[in-house]
């Protein structure tokens, strides 16, 4: 099989997965993944036998290992999938997350430096052009780190977090309901650091009638690039921008090195990894992660206003609108107990629970623990229901750092024996709470409905 056959099998094969399951071909998913890998490092230099001088007869070498799909250690983390990772959120208990524990939901195979020299940071350049910039400009990594840079600390979080519950509490099909089962854990908190928007607008100036932001990878398959509206850009200036640090340190293959973007509080698809070009235009663009990717398409949500004569279309065209684009993430909560699978289409591969397996909890006065975040507003207070009664309010652990964080939360019980449901709501600043049902989406983005835990205390 060619190089280019064996990358496209597996891309064809990661994207599957995400759609169904990891029931998915699985066995085909990581031979192929495998080959894709080995394949890859040829491309990168190494030189092919039938291109060498005949050799010496000797001992046969081992063939190299088999390039992973995810590069860092995922001993911590929950394999969804291929190229996917969730984070174990029932055992988490820092107000940051350690980048062992951070999830991954990535499109394609990580690419690293060693099959992209791109990605070297001696190599690295950003792009940033476009019909409404004044003065195009290209910046190298260490032109990056000359610039004014600022820290935010800030939760990030996939669309399809919470996917899940359509399943197990909507009652809805895979068929219904398509994606990969996150459970709760594909958000995590991180100090991020970037150079600002704002600054990066100021050097190169913005004509007047700006529309769009498209931020592209150019690494990460052909089609990862995600256009944002530029007054969103625009308010978000000074706190979103072009990252190269996460929790201190230069950012690691997996999470987009060497450079990605970050718009805290957005859905995890608009900070953009390996970020090679920024475009900015006078016309609303659309490619796959606001058409057919990333977007609410549903009886509830209408199609977004196009001109299929004067939008651009990357890869995509007019008849790909069907829902609006993911933005701001909803208000959300979870308390540290593994939540019950039994009508997930299917079940993460090193999930601590069997199908229909309910968690065990031992009798007596304890503190539920959990997390809370409202990205757009922050929170305000989290509540907790025991068995449909009334709801409690939680206490919120300190710090409570602002909008873009999440909160630790805790709330005393007395257990007693038998089973239980445990439910978590919170209430942003803005007055917003989760709700006990999420409008149906078909590619299952972004549900904030009340979750509800199930446990056994014996």
């Amino acid at each position: 099989m060619s190089e280019r056959k064996q990358r496209e099998e597996a891309d064809r094969l990661a994207t599957d997965i995400l759609k169904h399951g990891t029931n998915t071909q699985r066995r085909g998913l990581f031979v192929s993944a495998a080959a894709f890998g080995a394949s890859a490092m040829v491309a990168g230099g190494a030189t092919t036998a039938s291109a060498q001088t005949a050799p010496t007869p000797g001992p046969a070498a081992a063939p190299p290992p088999p390039r992973r799909a995810i590069v860092k250690d995922d001993s911590r983390v929950l394999n969804i999938g291929a190229t996917v990772r969730s984070g174990n959120y029932w055992n988490f208990k820092t107000f940051m997350t350690p980048i062992e524990e951070f999830y991954v939901r990535n499109h394609y195979a990580t690419p690293t430096a060693e099959q992209r020299p791109i990605l070297v940071r001696e190599n690295w350049k950003l792009r940033i052009h476009g019909t409404s910039v004044e003065r195009p400009l290209e910046i190298t990594y260490n032109d990056l780190l000359g610039m004014r840079s600022r820290s935010i600390i800030a939760t990030m979080e996939c669309h399809g977090n919470g996917r899940t519950l359509f399943w197990e509490q909507d009652g809805l099909t895979g068929q219904q309901v398509a994606g990969g089962n996150w459970v709760m854990g594909a958000v995590g908190q991180a100090e991020w650091q970037y150079v600002p928007m704002s600054e990066i607008f100021a050097r190169v100036g913005i004509k007047p009638g700006a529309r769009t932001v498209l931020f592209w990878s150019g690494v990460d398959g052909n089609d990862m690039g995600r256009p944002m509206p530029y007054s969103d850009v625009v308010s978000l200036q000074d706190d979103m921008g072009v990252c190269f640090a996460m929790n201190g340190n230069p950012l690691i293959p997996d999470h987009g090195a060497p450079v990605r973007m970050v718009v805290p509080g957005w859905g995890g698809t608009a900070s953009i990894k390996w970020l090679t070009e920024i475009r900015v235009t006078d016309r609303r663009v659309w490619s796959r992660l606001n058409t057919r990717g990333e977007v609410y398409i549903g009886p509830s949500y209408p199609v977004p206003e196009f001109d299929a004569a004067a939008d651009e279309f990357i890869g995509v065209t007019a008849e790909d609108i069907k829902g609006p684009m993911v933005s701001w993430m909803p208000p959300k909560s979870f308390i540290t107990v593994p939540l019950v699978l039994e009508r997930s289409p299917s079940i993460p591969a090193n999930y601590p629970l069997q199908r229909g397996q309910v968690p065990r909890l031992s009798p007596g006065q304890q503190d539920l623990t959990g997390y809370a975040w409202a990205p757009q507003h922050g929170v305000r207070g989290v509540e907790v229901r025991i068995d449909g009664g009334a709801w409690q309010q939680a206490t919120i652990r300190p710090p409570n750092l602002g909008k873009y964080t999440w909160v630790r939360f805790t709330q005393p019980w007395n257990a007693t024996a038998g089973q239980h449901v445990i439910e978590t709501r919170t209430t942003d600043n803005n007055g917003t709470m989760q709700p006990e049902t999420a409008p149906l989406n078909n590619l299952g983005m972004a549900n904030w409905a009340i979750p509800k835990f199930r446990v056994e205390v014996a």
